[in-house]
């Protein structure tokens, strides 16, 4: 019989394994060519951070990717996008499809984006992939994150509470002049302060303002914005009404123009392009406006590296649905909303990747002391990490800071509990019915809130223009259609 030449190699070939099976050798296959990695899904995370550039960032990412990759088989890149411009990049990345798969925001990002239809109804994803999630939060909770009755957001785990009207002051300056924080019992003593550093500092601006100075002023969130309504006294009084025509508004933009026409903000308010950490950090600025808490003078210590006193003048309060304030998103534009939520899942329970976001590579950026505490390295000031980890999705499995109590997290909760409790928790505004009302009266908010709310126009006149355009353009309607939402959410509750 004729045996051709590729006959002849396959026989050739089944003698040999048959020599090597026989010898006890075996046949393994081909390994990747050195160098080749494994290819990996890759979710798009984004959120509101300004260290990228003080640390390295990409190798927090990369020992973030091998937690990743180990646990969940998918890679992680990190979009930190600066506070000044946040909302209108992402609103671009949404908008031009951009994948997007988690995504961290304000609430009237959150808004914008539900009213938008950009966001994934995540309760069959949390029922499905989400429990440690569940037993991290609570539903009591999560619930504040719910748009007419469908759950678009996840809360972070942080202080929902707030001590309003509350300032952080530099130490060396307070001590320079023999001056007690707890001395400073009312706004009247902090403008003595204010006027002594305008006199005796030259080239220090006693308060760093780069826009709006109703950061920690009570009725400054309201629910999901100011052109909606919300309610007063810390969200005691059941009302919806417009926050506005209110006197408490009007007389804090008084106190505001006031310490304008003082000099305490300083000339170029909306021309400066330091942020208010690196005014005080750089000795730029005295002061700066604060939401107090449990740790907040070794945050605020840390982030300027300058230690810093803390004075509050209004009370602990949760005065709106805060736990709506900052929520975690998953967005249509995500390549997979399912792998999304098991990240989002790994982030609330991983001890590991939330210490990585909220301190960065252990021996680099911090050290662990021998009673449990971390601290900065030798040689390092602070942490360019700490100021911004209560935006992660679980602050409270982090680390705890030297100065601060090794039990500081459980305070937190405790003061979350403790602080008066508005009538708003657990309602958000469904603002579909309005819509291109609501987003209207957002723009022209958003244009006349830098000037009006910083001082740098009379509060008569720029208040009574800004509410005739709003009005205008439907503020009655939009606060009359929140009113009605809430009164019949409030009945539901009953």
């Amino acid at each position: 019989m004729k045996v051709n030449q590729r006959n002849k190699t396959r026989i050739g070939i089944s003698l040999l394994c048959a020599i090597l099976l026989l010898t006890g050798c075996h046949i393994t296959p081909n390994k990747k060519q050195d160098g080749e990695k494994k290819k990996y899904p890759k979710l798009v995370v984004v959120y509101s951070g300004a260290y990228g550039e003080d640390s390295s960032f990409s190798q927090v990412q990369e020992e973030i990717n091998k937690i990743t990759r180990k646990k969940q088989g998918v890679e992680v890149e990190f979009h930190l996008i600066s506070d000044s411009n946040y909302s209108d990049a992402v609103e671009l990345m949404l908008t031009s499809g951009e994948q997007v798969d988690i995504l961290w925001g304000s609430n009237s990002l959150f808004v914008k984006a539900y009213v938008n239809r950009q966001l994934c109804d995540l309760e069959p994803l949390l029922r499905e992939n989400g429990k440690d999630i569940i037993d991290a939060v609570g539903w009591k909770y999560i619930n504040c994150c719910r748009i007419g009755g469908t759950l678009y957001g996840l809360p972070n785990n942080r202080d929902f509470a707030a001590g309003w009207d509350s300032y952080a002051l530099r130490k060396d300056i307070l001590d320079k002049y023999n001056i007690k924080a707890s001395d400073i019992k009312n706004i009247k003593d902090l403008e003595k302060v204010f006027d002594l550093v305008l006199e005796k500092e030259d080239g220090v601006v006693p308060l760093a303002c780069t826009g709006s100075l109703f950061g920690n002023f009570s009725l400054a969130d309201g629910i999901n914005s100011l052109v909606s309504g919300g309610h007063e006294n810390y969200g005691q009084e059941d009302e919806v009404v417009d926050i506005f025509e209110t006197e408490e508004y009007k007389n804090r933009l008084k106190q505001v123009r006031k310490w304008y026409l003082k000099g305490y903000m300083g000339d170029n308010i909306l021309e400066n392009t330091s942020t208010i950490t690196e005014m005080i950090r750089n000795g730029e600025a005295f002061a700066e406006t604060v939401k107090n808490k449990p740790g907040m003078k070794m945050q605020e210590s840390l982030k300027c590296e300058r230690e810093m006193e803390i004075v509050q003048f209004g009370q602990p309060a949760i005065s709106y649905n805060s736990m709506a304030a900052f929520p975690w998103m998953i967005t249509k534009n995500s390549i997979s909303p399912e792998l999304s939520m098991k990240l989002l899942n790994l982030f609330y329970s991983d001890e590991d990747i939330m210490n990585l976001l909220a301190y960065g590579i252990e021996g680099i950026d911090y050290v662990e002391t021998e009673d449990g505490h971390i601290r900065a390295p030798e040689g390092k000031k602070g942490n360019p990490y700490y100021g911004g980890s209560w935006r992660l999705p679980n602050q409270f499995i982090t680390k705890v800071w030297e100065g601060n109590p090794l039990n500081v997290w459980d305070q937190v909760k405790q003061y979350n509990e403790d602080a008066l409790h508005s009538c708003e928790i657990g309602f958000n505004f469904n603002v579909f019915p309005v819509a291109q009302k609501y987003l209207k009266l957002q723009e022209i908010y958003d244009s006349y809130e830098p000037i009006l709310e910083s001082g740098l126009v009379n509060p008569e006149n720029g208040l009574k223009q800004m509410l005739e355009e709003l009005k205008q353009n439907g503020l009655d309607e939009v606060i009359a259609e929140k009113r009605r939402q809430f009164e019949s959410w409030k009945k539901q509750q009953e």
